[in-house]
């Protein structure tokens, strides 16, 4: 004890308090650089948010709204709410279920042949054969060409009068072959979903090539050494590892084809007798043709909400299969 009787600090009740301060120190200093890591990323999201706010959440909160009013587009004060008659219309409308019926054929048809195409082109370049960087750049092209030049070309391309694909056919003796292209209605909605599919496979291809390149090649060269051929090697050991990469890509295809808008209204404007109509174009029609903003509106949400509904099946069916891969 020292004179005034209280104890002697010793050395290692200075430790425990130097400490103990260095300890709320670094608790102030975690506060601290909480506080303004929040700050931080609210500052790089708020331009974010707002644009996604401005130009995707109030559009389609709009056109749900409008979905359920009477209006021609004109003037806010003409906008009438009529419940869900543009939603009972669309049963009685000959028109949506044919566009609804193109809608289905040309999702289904141009997701299976942009995936595979995709694919195939992926695995041939993957295998570095001759000119394979130049055919990466040449597939990957007509994704970057606007969509409305590319429309209005083959439009020209496939003319019956002025179109040069009539007259090579007619110049190699092939001119029973010979058609009116986008108007025949038998053939018009096909040659819209094979230019669909030139148009974006090329990126999907891209996806495939980056999983491709992170394969580990141990599976791959056990399999060559254990005699395995090139196909087995690509049904029992590629394919299976891409399994994840190729559900992912049919299901951005599938988006892809739903929103397919602009080269059916450039190339046949839904015609000919609504055999390419599908739901964008009808709806675009009635809202801004028809001035029937109400029902082309309807029409519009119908195709969200189909969208939506596909976008969650596949992704539940598609659950299992990412989780075994990972």
């Amino acid at each position: 004890m020292n004179v005034t009787g209280g104890v002697r600090p010793t050395r290692d009740s200075f430790a425990k308090e130097g400490t103990m301060a260095i300890s709320a120190a670094t608790r102030r200093s975690r506060r601290v650089t909480a506080q303004g890591g929040i700050v931080a990323r609210a500052a790089f999201l708020t331009p974010a948010t707002v644009f996604y706010s401005l130009f995707m959440i109030v559009p389609l909160l709009g056109t749900i709204f409008l979905s359920f009013t009477d209006w021609t587009g004109f003037s806010v004060e003409n906008i009438h709410f009529i419940g869900t008659a543009n939603y009972r219309a669309l049963f009685a409308d000959p028109v949506f279920h044919q566009a609804l019926g193109n809608t289905v054929v040309f999702v289904v048809i141009a997701a299976v042949f942009k995936t595979l195409a995709a694919l195939v082109m992926a695995l041939l370049v993957h295998m570095r054969l001759p000119l394979s960087n130049v055919f990466r750049s040449v597939f990957v092209l007509p994704s970057v060409i606007s969509v409305v030049v590319i429309g209005i070309v083959f439009s020209l391309i496939l003319s019956p009068s002025l179109g040069p694909l009539n007259a090579l056919l007619q110049a190699v003796g092939l001119g029973q072959f010979q058609s009116a292209w986008l108007g025949d209605g038998h053939i018009a909605l096909f040659i819209l979903i094979g230019l669909d599919v030139w148009l974006g496979f090329g990126v999907y291809m891209l996806l495939f090539l980056s999983r491709l390149v992170a394969l580990p090649k141990d599976l791959s060269e056990a399999a060559v050494v254990d005699g395995a051929t090139a196909f087995q090697e690509l049904r029992y050991v590629t394919l299976p590892q891409l399994s994840s990469v190729i559900g992912i890509v049919t299901l951005l295809s599938i988006i892809d084809s739903l929103k397919v808008f602009a080269t059916v209204y450039v190339m046949t404007n839904g015609g000919p007798n609504h055999a390419t109509e599908v739901l964008s174009t009808w709806g675009y029609f009635q809202a801004f043709s028809q001035s029937q903003v109400g029902y082309g509106s309807a029409v519009l949400v119908v195709l969200l909400f189909f969208t939506f509904l596909v976008t969650v099946a596949w992704m539940i069916f598609l659950r299992p299969r990412t989780e075994r891969n990972s």
